[in-house]
């Protein structure tokens, strides 16, 4: 997945570049303790050379003093790196303040020291040689090393740049020591300049390599974080009116809100003599009473999978079966809409909430869900049909005295053996031609 910085507001542009920054900072904390360990392991093989082959080492060199110095450069560099790496992982906030200049400089500055530690060894060791074979020798490799974790920098022109000073320090030195003849000149592979350049360029290479690697890297953290912003939004969208459960199915699913035809169960709920009790009560006191009711509502249709889609004053409208389904949406409705009735009696008979009658109106069939609006304003949004007749059914309880009807279409889909059913029959509905056939369940 390509990241699609468009798609991002301000603010998640600005997180997305604050975790892209924290993973910069511990690549970097890791970079720094890789270093330790290839400096260790070379510091290592060094004094282990040096204890176990002294005569052969002098064969190579005037005196033993290189070894000496190249145990105190590879000592200081392995203390430079390990603060580096405490720094790093304690003050890491503090490199995030940072601006953009600053950080750049002080990552170039470090890269420019670490990259010329081979020069640094080889300038060393050409003082003591007795015969110029180090173009040839196991150091030149370092350049390749150190270049290779550039790519934990997770930016390609640091690559680039520690390509490009192994390039010219290795260049010139060599441009140094050929004007001072310390070269074999009648040997042909020290004489033709081209091998020299040839691993110039190829140190150049090595560095593009690393640099690629570096931003596929960055990419791929970048499209995570990304990902990871895209659930937070869709977390965000619905979690005050679905379960987490579905959420993560959501969230699973891509955060799909494409509009689609579903089938599910619409449930319109009011609660009775709203508008008498909201008369004379000042609007503190009517919200109070809202919360109180619609709390327990709200977790009673969550845990049963449903959604609250919309809120209407003195009730709502609720989906089960959008814009995820369980497979038994209209089950989960009826189970719902019958314990709805029996928190509310058991609120009312200990006087917990002022007392409430409340009539509930349920009908299956297809819908239109999915987003409707613009980029400034979306909502979730359910149409069709089936909503308007969920409607209308709900204000038939008043007329049947009912607290919970139901549609023909719900008792289909989850049959009749555990209910007490009372059927109403055919009634016209206002807006609907056809009779519909409806039964009372509490």
């Amino acid at each position: 997945m390509e990241v699609k910085l468009d798609s991002l507001n301000i603010d998640e542009a600005k997180l997305l570049d604050e975790l892209l920054t924290k993973e910069i900072i511990k690549s970097e904390s890791i970079r720094a303790k890789l270093f330790v360990i290839v400096a260790s392991l070379l510091l290592i093989f060094f004094i282990v050379i040096a204890a176990f082959s002294y005569n052969s080492l002098l064969t190579f060199v005037t005196e033993f003093t290189p070894y000496y110095l190249t145990v105190v450069i590879i000592s200081i560099f392995i203390a430079r790196e390990v603060t580096i790496s405490k720094v790093l992982k304690r003050s890491g906030n503090q490199f995030e303040k940072l601006n953009r200049k600053k950080a750049l400089v002080a990552r170039y500055s470090s890269v420019l020291f670490e990259t010329s530690i081979p020069t640094l060894l080889i300038i060393v060791f050409s003082f003591y040689t007795k015969s110029f074979y180090l173009n040839i020798s196991p150091l030149i490799l370092l350049y390749f090393i150190f270049i290779s974790l550039t790519t934990l920098s997770l930016d390609y022109r640091i690559s680039l740049f520690a390509g490009a000073v192994s390039a010219v320090e290795y260049l010139s030195f060599t441009a140094y020591a050929i004007s001072y003849n310390t070269l074999p000149v009648t040997d042909p592979i020290f004489t033709n300049s081209l091998m020299y350049i040839g691993k110039a360029i190829m140190l150049l290479v090595a560095s593009v390599a690393a640099g690629f690697v570096g931003e596929q890297l960055k990419r791929q953290i970048r499209n995570t974080f990304f990902t990871l912003i895209e659930r937070n939004r869709v977390v965000n969208l619905f979690d005050q009116q679905i379960s987490k459960e579905i959420v993560e199915e959501l969230v699973n699913n891509s955060g799909e809100l494409e509009s689609k035809r579903k089938f599910v169960c619409i449930m319109f709920l009011d609660i009775r003599g709203f508008t008498q009790y909201a008369e004379n009560k000042e609007p503190e006191e009517i919200i109070r009473y809202q919360n109180q009711v619609f709390g327990f509502m709200i977790e009673i249709i969550t845990r049963n999978g449903g959604v609250i889609n919309q809120f209407l004053g003195d009730g709502y409208m609720a989906t089960f079966g959008a814009p995820l389904s369980r497979g038994n949406d209209c089950q989960n409705a009826v189970n719902s809409a019958l314990e709805i009735i029996s928190t509310i009696k058991g609120k009312n008979d200990i006087g917990e909430i002022p007392f409430t009658g409340i009539g509930i109106g349920l009908h299956a069939g297809e819908v239109v869900a999915g987003n409707v609006g613009t980029s400034i304003r979306k909502q979730y949004s359910i149409s069709g049909v089936t909503v308007i007749l969920a409607s209308r059914i709900e204000g038939l309880t008043k007329q049947y005295k009912a607290q919970l009807l139901v549609s023909e279409q719900v008792l289909k889909e989850i049959g009749t053996s555990s209910l007490s059913i009372e059927d109403i029959g055919s009634v016209v509905v206002k807006g609907h031609e056809n009779p519909i056939v409806i039964y009372k369940l509490a």
